[in-house]
């Protein structure tokens, strides 16, 4: 299988033009990404099924707040439309557990890590199927941090496909021995940056940053000064544990969608403010604040249910 690493789309991400277009015709602007995003994961799907092989895992990795939950889903759907049986795995499930977890200089227990996982299991479970189409796989339980004693049964058809999410589903450990067209790997991340000219107003990183602040506020409780302090060991266990294995996908999506900052602003400005001055973070998420208050408002009402974007903002038809 070739790599298509290089062949993912790439927008004009200046945030003038994204701001006329918002402003003259945002409708549009907003149906063109979701059109163009859905038509990249519509192309990789037909790609993945004209393989020649059958019973496909599709191994799916990309950093925190990539999007990478709602890109399986919809590519889920992609695969339903062509009338193929899909099923769709989270690695979160086969987590070890608090207890049995390498810990952090701080004490926290290092879930970034794949030692985090049991990987002995994850690689049975590809295995099986691959070769029979069935496998027993664990539940995990979140509230608790361990593995709770449920399990269930995923069964593939000859022509079905399933699909393994996870930030660690690149890492050659779990696909070494498999064939290269019944095992397949899509990376999906924010590509790019927004600039003025030749200066970034928001840069890649910042563009996940806002996104994670937004849906770990609404839809996880966690505080916008614990989420900062956290950042810097999300991205490091990124480096570490992602990165150098970004190369070794079949498939890489762009998953930014050039108008977000359009809608993200109004829940993350707020957030941002909300900073206190003597927080190690301070002059960080002001400059966030300035950035994202330089872009037109876009209303969140003209983004479909299916969108990205609403894994960050809620109102979508996917559960998380």
């Amino acid at each position: 299988m070739m790599n298509y690493l290089n062949t993912y789309r790439r927008y004009a991400c200046d945030i003038n033009r994204i701001n006329s277009e918002a402003k003259s015709d945002a409708a549009s602007l907003v149906r063109m990404t979701e059109e163009l995003y859905t038509h990249d994961l519509e192309w990789i799907s037909r790609q993945i099924l004209d393989s020649g092989s059958h019973r496909h895992v599709v191994l799916l990795s990309g950093p925190s707040s990539s999007g990478k939950t709602t890109t399986s889903k919809k590519l889920c759907d992609e695969f339903v439309k062509k009338g193929v049986d899909v099923q769709l795995i989270s690695m979160d499930d086969f987590y070890l557990g608090a207890e049995f977890v390498n810990r952090l200089p701080d004490g926290r227990p290092d879930f970034e890590s794949v030692e985090a996982l049991d990987i002995p299991l994850i690689k049975s479970c590809i295995d099986k199927l691959v070769t029979t189409g069935e496998c027993i796989i664990p539940q995990y339980d979140f509230s608790h941090s361990r593995r709770t004693d449920k399990t269930r049964t995923i069964t593939l058809g000859e022509d079905s496909v399933i699909i393994m999410e996870g930030i660690h589903a690149l890492n050659p450990i779990f696909s070494e021995g498999q064939s290269k067209t019944k095992v397949m790997k899509v990376y999906t991340a924010v590509k790019q940056g927004i600039k003025d000219n030749e200066e970034y107003v928001l840069t890649n990183r910042e563009i996940r940053f806002i996104r994670r602040l937004v849906r770990d506020h609404h839809f996880r409780k966690v505080s916008p000064e614990y989420m900062a302090s956290m950042w810097d060991s999300v991205v490091d266990g990124e480096r570490k544990y992602i990165r150098p294995y970004r190369y070794k996908s079949d498939f890489t999506v762009n998953s930014i969608h050039i108008y977000e900052p359009c809608v993200l602003k109004k829940y993350a400005v707020p957030l941002l403010d909300s900073f206190a001055a003597d927080d190690p973070n301070y002059d960080f998420v002001r400059r966030l604040s300035a950035a994202l208050l330089r872009f037109e408002d876009i209303d969140e009402g003209l983004i479909p249910d299916n969108s990205l974007i609403r894994e960050f903002i809620g109102g979508g038809r996917y559960s998380y």
